[in-house]
This record gives structure tokens, sequence and C-alpha cells, in this order.
């Protein structure tokens, strides 16, 4: 039986949104019912939601007609700019956004907000959807704030975000910290996906050459995405930079939760102090209890990249 998932993403500007929808795409295991967007240019974020989905459909050949969604393009952070959270900017085009087909070549957005998809989506289902998030959480924390009954029909929410070992504010969360909040104390279970972990699961060069290498056309779509990457972040298109599998891992998560080890317990975002807004905490439970939060702990890093290859490059 297939898990039902909606992916949550700022796909466009680091590269791991791309290889996590690649992925899903490559796994018969998941049913994904929908993508919604969020923060930014979540339009511009769409049409590379859909390019990737078309040739997805493409390599299973079947024609894809799963819904994009445009979610929230500002945010829920009452404070921008303090401890570093970033402003989004609706104009701005992600950096992949060249390596997105011409609108000719795609379906048209959803109609739907992004939050109202979530919230019609999940309503309609039978408990049995999961919300996989691997960007800003508002889309998530709004459909919360808007529909509250949507919380009984959540499994468990997986997420890319956080961070425990060292203190900072993991991108995710830094984007809009009062979502995180929101969404970690609404009482669905989660998994989660920290930063350490998904650094980790850095790429060295060789397997990164596996997609250019493999002859098939999600393969040199993703190598073009990297080079876009690359010249977008890491100075040129020539940077021998290496991508990390933070979302990728996220949707692994759901398949493969034994490449990690686990914690249990609670995670709580700091919302007060200027210096550490949007630093996360996690309490573990106590021996025997358990918490609303598991959180990946250590990462079998030669199995897990292996493994993600081998979906894209051979499925």
């Amino acid at each position: 039986m297939r898990t039902k998932i909606i992916l949550d993403t700022d796909i466009g500007d680091d590269v791991d949104d791309a290889l996590a929808l690649a992925l899903i795409g490559a796994s018969p295991e998941l049913e994904l019912l929908g993508v919604t967007t969020v923060f930014g240019n979540v339009v511009a974020r769409g049409r590379q939601a859909q390019t990737i989905l078309q040739i997805a459909g493409r390599v299973m050949g079947k024609l894809v007609k799963t819904p994009v969604a445009a979610g929230c393009s500002a945010t829920m952070a009452s404070r921008k700019g303090v401890g570093g959270a970033p402003k989004p900017d609706a104009a701005k085009m992600p950096g992949q956004a060249k390596a997105s087909w011409p609108d000719a070549k795609l379906p048209p957005l959803d109609k739907r907000h992004g939050v109202d998809f979530l919230i019609e989506t999940i309503m309609a289902g039978d408990g049995d959807i999961v919300p996989v998030t691997i960007g800003a959480m508002t889309n998530m924390a709004m459909a919360l704030v808007k529909e509250p009954r949507i919380v009984k029909k959540i499994p468990r929410i997986v997420s890319m975000a956080a961070e425990f070992r060292e203190p900072k504010a993991e991108w995710n969360i830094r984007c809009d910290p009062e979502a995180a909040s929101l969404v970690f104390a609404s009482g669905v279970q989660m998994d989660v996906i920290p930063f350490a972990v998904g650094k980790a699961g850095t790429m060295i060069a060789a397997e990164v050459g596996r997609f250019a290498e493999c002859g098939r056309e999600m393969g040199r779509y993703l190598a073009e995405a990297i080079a876009l990457w690359r010249a977008d972040h890491w100075m040129g298109a020539s940077s021998q930079h290496m991508p990390s599998l933070f979302d990728p891992l996220a949707v692994a998560a759901l398949i493969r939760p034994e490449l990690f080890t686990w914690k249990q317990g609670t995670v709580e975002v700091e919302l007060r102090g200027e210096k550490t807004y949007g630093y996360t905490t996690l309490t573990e439970a106590k021996s025997g209890e358990n918490g609303p939060h598991r959180i990946a702990w250590e990462l079998k890093r030669e199995e897990a990249v292996k493994w993600f290859l081998d979906r894209i490059c051979e499925t």
C-alpha cells in the first residue's frame, strides 16, 4: 500500500528540493497527491516542480497530472530581519528557474491557493495523507490556523528542518520561525531530518557524476539544475561545491526509516531572543516515554546515498 503525501517545497534555490521531488517520482512506494510551493516567487517555484513531474512521468511511462499549487509567498514571521531571518521577495526568480520548461509545455498551476489545497485535500482524505515540508512551514501553519480540524486528519508530518547539535537557526526554520513554532506545537506527530543529518549526506564528485553519466533524462536534468545552483550560490557553474541530501532524506525517511537512528522528544522554536531567534531545542523523552517528535540523529551515509542514486539513475 502506497503512502499518500503532499510535498510542500521552496524548490528553486538550493538544489536539494529538486533532488527530493525527483526521488518521489522514482519511488513507487509513494503516491504524490500534489505539490505546494512556499516563500518568495511561488509561481516560478511551481514551474520547476511541474517540469520535474513531467520528466518523472515520462520516465514512468505516463502523463503526470499531479496538481501544483502556489502557496504563501510571504511569511507569518513578525520579526523579519531579526537574527538573520530572510525577507522573501515574490518578484525574484529562483536560481534554477532556467531549468524550468516554458509555460507552453506545462499544465497550468492549480487555481487553488496552496493553503486551501492542503486543507481541502487532507480534509477529503481518510486520515492517511502525510504532508512533507522541505521549506518554510508557512503553508502548513496557515492551514492549521485556517482549519483547526485538520490536526485530527494528519497522521504525521515529515520535515527537513531544525538543528540541535550546534547553536544556529536552520534555514527552513529561520525563514519563518513563527510558522515552525506553530507546527511543532500543533500536537501532530512529526519525523524531522535536522541540518546535521542532511549535511552528513553531502555527496562527493563521483556520486554527483552519476547524474550525467546514467543516460536518463532525469539524470541530465538534475545535472543541469546542480550547475545552475552552483552558478547562483557558489561563484559559478564551474564550482565543485557538492549538494547535500537534506530534502531527499526527508523522502527517504518515509520509505527507508532504518537508514537513520532516531531520538524521541519535543522540539521547541525560540521566538524571543534577538541572537537566538529561530533556534531549535530538543527535550528528549524519558526512558519508556514518547514525545510528539521523532528526530533523525545518525545517518547510514553510504547506504543512503547509494540507495538515492540507484533510484534516480536506475528506476
